[in-house]
């Protein structure tokens, strides 16, 4: 094979890795759309359980930031735009200044911290489960903390409207995001 042949070759490459990422991406705020609808209003809280998390748990720890980053930042800027993806099937920018805004900053940080924890790394069950608790941690105090600056809460109160409902949720879900993530591999290797 020649230079030319080779340079060809790498470039169809590279192409079909964006193309691949790109997918990934744009598949995984479909998952966090359809997450978003699978929901539990509580009586106690403005903020329902859904099953966002556990997708953004698979999607980090499988994924990594390369390909969950964009992933949120693509469902979190139609939601702005105002299609309706978000829970409840909400959209527009004010869904982001109210009761869930703080839990949708704790995504970001909480994907690069989780990404980052277990990239390039053996992962055990443990590392991986305490990875997402970290995570978890990471999500439920930037929505507290927001809870707590806009309903004007005691901190007491926001850790009982935006932290304790969730707390039992998140365990099982980040029993089952560890144990899939351990049984299925990642498809971004290229192995």
């Amino acid at each position: 094979m020649n230079t030319a042949e080779s340079s060809v070759l790498g470039a169809r490459d590279d192409v079909v890795s964006v193309a691949r990422l790109l997918a990934l991406s744009v598949a995984f705020a479909a998952a966090l759309a359809v997450a978003a609808q699978i929901r539990i209003p509580l009586p106690f809280t403005p903020v329902p359980i859904t099953l966002q998390t556990l997708v953004l748990y698979v999607g980090a720890a499988w994924l990594g930031r390369r390909a969950v980053l964009p992933g949120l930042v693509l469902y979190v800027g139609l939601a702005i735009l105002g299609v309706p993806i978000l829970s409840g099937w909400r959209g527009g920018l004010a869904a982001f200044t109210g009761a869930t805004g703080g839990y949708l900053l704790g995504w970001f940080v909480a994907a690069i911290v989780l990404s980052t924890l277990l990239s390039g790394r053996s992962q055990s069950w443990r590392r991986t489960a305490g990875s997402m608790v970290v995570a978890s941690v990471i999500i439920l105090t930037c929505g507290a903390l927001h809870l707590a600056l806009l309903l004007d809460l005691s901190p007491v109160q926001a850790f009982l409207m935006g932290v304790a409902p969730f707390v039992p949720g998140d365990s099982l879900k980040i029993l089952l995001a560890s144990a899939a993530v351990r049984r299925w591999p990642n498809p971004l290797s290229t192995r």
